[in-house]
Formats: structure tokens, sequence, C-alpha cells
């Protein structure tokens, strides 16, 4: 019996460890079992794709004005505010001109004492003139010497000699010359726009080494953009521009591409190429921060794909193409050539047909042949 019982709790022990050993393969079978990763899709189409970059620039009026005085002077008025629309011609600032209005009053007496000399030299003249034709005609006959013939003859020709026009002339430009600074103390504005900026406060003395005032016509804005050497060459006169200014709007304008400069700035290099920008709403004020997004190349009809969609692997670009097999999807690694490319799509010149369903989110987790799972919105 103990043989018998020996006998029987072996093989009870034997039946444990193998029961044990079918539990143990059934778990390493089911942790082995492949498991799909989610991703989503596009196809691959056939578009129009331009190449677009970015540049930063700073607002600026179509025609702006800064306005400097021509002389040193106190202001003494102020006429206009920032942010009130003015007219050519209309004042700004007026500058002290007391001692200038002296010096007009001076002048004009001047002017009029060599005036009324003019006419007594004009009356002395006429009579020298008949004294000098008829001691003329008396020096011929032989009835007055030389000498009395030369004495009159160099009075005519002194009194006629112009010296009293000239200093009329003189007088004159003297007194234009002063009322010409007196102009210049009213400070007016030479275009119709907005003020800008008032430089100066009541009783500074305004200098001509600084604006006094700044006005600029914003019904149309415009700003310029440094442009490298290899992007110039790409960018068209007229061609529409992106531009984002966020102090006025979330959403962007719409500008257009006025002119492109043919000799590059002498020390960055750079090709200035300007944007105008239409501002019927008053919105873009001038010296705003603005980011322009400029076409530089484009393609017609070309394949593309998502720019997400390409992965660089070694070197090389490859994507991740959907495909089935044995009724699974999977993803199946081709190797791309690609073009031109924007902030959206990218172009593919080799390695892809139109309609290809690529990955384009989780595939940077994929390799060839993993298993997927579309999730809604790719193809299934």
């Amino acid at each position: 019996m103990k043989g018998k019982g020996k006998g029987q709790y072996f093989l009870l022990i034997f039946l444990i460890l193998i029961s044990m050993l079918a539990t143990g393969c059934g778990k390493e079978k089911e942790l082995v079992k492949e498991s799909a990763l989610t991703v989503n899709t596009a196809p691959a189409v056939k578009c129009d794709i331009a190449k677009s970059m970015r540049y930063s620039g700073m607002v600026r009026g179509h025609n702006e004005v800064y306005i400097t005085p021509k002389m040193p002077a106190r202001v003494t008025a102020i006429h206009v505010q920032p942010g009130q629309r003015v007219r050519a011609g209309q004042l700004l600032l007026s500058l002290d001109s007391k001692d200038l209005n002296v010096a007009v009053k001076q002048a004009e007496a001047a002017l009029a004492g060599a005036r009324a000399a003019q006419v007594a030299n004009e009356l002395s003249l006429e009579n020298a003139r008949k004294n000098f034709e008829r001691n003329e005609e008396l020096h011929k006959a032989g009835a007055i010497s030389d000498s009395q013939f030369e004495a009159e003859k160099l009075r005519y020709e002194s009194l006629n000699s112009g010296a009293v026009a000239a200093s009329v002339a003189q007088a004159e430009a003297a007194l234009a010359s002063l009322q010409n600074q007196m102009e210049n103390c009213n400070l007016t504005s030479p275009i119709d726009g907005i003020v800008g900026s008032i430089n100066l406060s009541l009783g500074e003395t305004a200098s001509p080494q600084m604006p006094a005032a700044i006005v600029t016509d914003t019904g149309e804005l415009e700003i310029e953009l440094l442009v490298s050497e290899a992007e110039v060459s790409y960018i068209k006169m007229g061609s529409a521009v992106d531009v984002s200014i966020e102090a006025a709007s979330e959403k962007p304008f719409t500008g257009q591409v006025k002119s492109v400069s043919v000799v590059p700035d002498p020390v960055k290099r750079s090709y200035a190429v300007k944007v105008s920008l239409p501002n019927p709403e008053g919105l873009i004020k001038s010296g705003m921060f603005a980011e322009a997004r400029v076409d530089t190349q484009s393609k017609k009809d070309v394949l593309a794909i998502p720019v997400n969609a390409v992965v660089p692997k070694s070197g090389r670009q490859v994507v991740y193409v959907l495909e089935m097999k044995d009724k699974e999807n999977r993803a199946r690694e081709v190797e791309v050539e690609t073009g031109i490319k924007n902030e959206n799509y990218i172009e593919i010149s080799k390695g892809l047909k139109p309609g290809q369903e690529i990955i384009t989110r989780g595939n940077t987790l994929v390799s060839d042949g993993t298993l997927v799972r579309v999730v809604a919105g790719g193809s299934k």
C-alpha cells in the first residue's frame, strides 16, 4: 500500500506540473499577440502648390512726411493733435516770430528808401541825359571845352550805372528772405493725411535736427521686407501677400507686392521688397509690427501629401503607405523624392501614385509591416 500510495502521490505531482506548464504556455502565447497601432491617413492628391516664406517688417504710411523746422525757435502754439486728420497746407505748429517781425519792418523801410532813391535817380538821370545830349552838340561845335564835356558825360554815366536799381533789388531780396523765415515759423502739412505724432511741447525750442511732427497717409500703407538673394528672383510684382498684424486684427490682411529692388542693400546684402496694404477702415496704424507670408515658388498640378507625412530616416525621406494584407491594414515603408513645400503640403516627385493612402499621424511610431488601425477621418 505504501508503494501504491507513493505512486499515486508522484502521479498527482506530475499532473500538477503538466497543468502549470500548459497554463504558462497559454499566457506566453497571449503576451506575444500583435496589437494594432492607431493612425490617421490622407490620400496623395494632385494639386497646385506654392512655397512661401515669412518676413517681418514695420508698417509705414504710403506717403509719410517728417516735418522739420528750418530754424531754431520757441513753440508758441500747437494747432493739432496726434490722430487728427489734416489737409495739405493746414497749420500744425507756430514758432516765435517776434524778432523776425521787427526785422521785416526794418527791411520794408529799407526797401521803401531804396525805391524812393530810385525814383529820385530816374529824375536826375533824365535831366543828366538832356544835359549830356546838349553838351555833346556844343562840344562838337567847339563851344565848350573837353573837360566840361567829360564832366557832364561822367555825371550821366554815373547816374545810369544801375547802382540804385541794384540797391532796390538787394533790399527786395532781404525782405523776401525775412518773409520766407516768417513763413517757416508756421509749420504746415504738405499732404492730406493723419497726424502721426507731435514731438514738441508748448514753449519748447524747435530744432532743425529733430522732426517736429509726422503726417502720414494711412489710406494705403506699405511694408518694406528684406529678402535674400536666393528668394528674391521668385517674387513677382502684383502677387498677393498674406499680412498678419496682431495689434490690429486676429485675421490676416491681404497685401500686394508693389516693387522689387534690383539692387541689394550694400551692408545686409538683402533686396527690398515693398508690399502695399489697403487700410480703408483705418484699423492699421503706422509703426505696427507686421509679418508677411510671400509666395516664392509655385507649381501646378503636382502630386502632394501633407507635409508631416514625410519622415527623415538615415539620410532618406520616407513615407508609410497604408496597405491591405491578409485582410489587415499594415504600414509599408516607401522612399520618396520631394520638391517644394508650404505650411500644409509637400510635393512628391517620385515614389508615390495619386490616391495612395499615406499615414500622416502615428508615422513616427510605425515601421515597415506594422499592423495599424485607421481612426475616423482616414481610410479604413
